[in-house]
């Protein structure tokens, strides 16, 4: 295995460093205009999405039979989707039933694959994939919840989050979020500032929200991107080989959105009901 150079340097980050972030942003972007146009349009961007996570994901936990986890994910993250829409949002309560699924068929295939190796971290990585698929839906069912402004928030600010802290990494990354990150306390407080601002504004600008919720929703959302992105930084500080470390970059891309997602159906129902 070949190790990647790692580590906080002495002030802050190189410029270069923030350019996943506006990966993300223009990944919320795209979300966000597809939950203006319809669910449908959400939906289909929502699982190019989750399939981009998926490949990620499978790569990065090295599952022996990733073509059959990959099958198996991306029919997940279908009957997810498939369940965030019906009943007004309220379906998605039955996506527990499609990991639970997932992790028989996982089981399954993993005993039937011939030369099997690996089989517990095969199952682990495939079912953990699932999950991430999962929590995805979620923004699918804030959109049919609440309406698309709601989905839209969140995607955004919780993209701006990353952006920002980004920006405040630059700047100056010490102190650290962590010992041997490369996330500063500069740049979370500049996430949550800018995420919880853009919320203000959207909410006060797109109904049901408001200006108030919309300030909660952006600051929640905006919490959850920062505390995803610092667990794929940390995982990136770990000794990689160069197949692994190509295959967490869409996964630390898309993964702030889809921790945002289930924080952003928890807050519209708490928010507006």
């Amino acid at each position: 295995m070949t190790e990647l150079a790692y580590g906080p340097p002495p002030r802050g980050l190189p410029w270069r460093a923030g350019l996943p972030a506006l990966g993300t942003l223009a990944a919320a972007c795209v979300l966000a205009g597809a939950a203006a146009i319809g669910h449908t349009a959400l939906g289909l961007a929502l699982l190019l999405a989750q399939a981009v996570v998926t490949l990620g994901w499978l790569a990065l936990t090295e599952v022996d039979g990733a073509e059959g986890a990959t099958v198996i994910v991306v029919a997940s993250a279908a009957a997810a989707d498939a369940l965030a829409v019906r009943k007004g949002g309220e379906g998605i309560s039955g996506a527990v039933g499609v990991v639970a699924v997932a992790f028989v068929l996982s089981l399954a295939f993993q005993l039937v694959r011939p030369h099997r190796t690996r089989t517990t971290e095969a199952l682990a990585g495939t079912v953990s994939a699932a999950l991430l698929a999962v929590l995805a839906a979620h923004l699918l069912a804030a959109s049919a919840k609440t309406g698309w402004a709601v989905a839209a928030t969140a995607v955004l600010c919780a993209a701006t989050a990353l952006v920002a802290g980004r920006a405040g990494d630059v700047v100056a990354v010490r102190p650290a979020l962590a010992h041997g990150a490369r996330r500063g306390v500069l740049g979370l407080g500049l996430a949550l500032v800018a995420s919880a601002g853009l919320g203000a504004v959207l909410g006060a600008a797109w109904a049901p929200l408001s200006a108030a919720s919309g300030t909660v929703l952006g600051a929640a959302t905006g919490i959850a991107a920062a505390v995803a992105d610092l667990g794929t930084d940390l995982a990136e500080s770990e000794a990689f080989d160069e197949r692994r470390h190509a295959a967490l970059r869409p996964v630390a891309m898309l993964v702030p959105l889809v921790v945002a997602a289930p924080v952003a159906y928890a807050a519209a129902r708490l928010l507006i009901g």
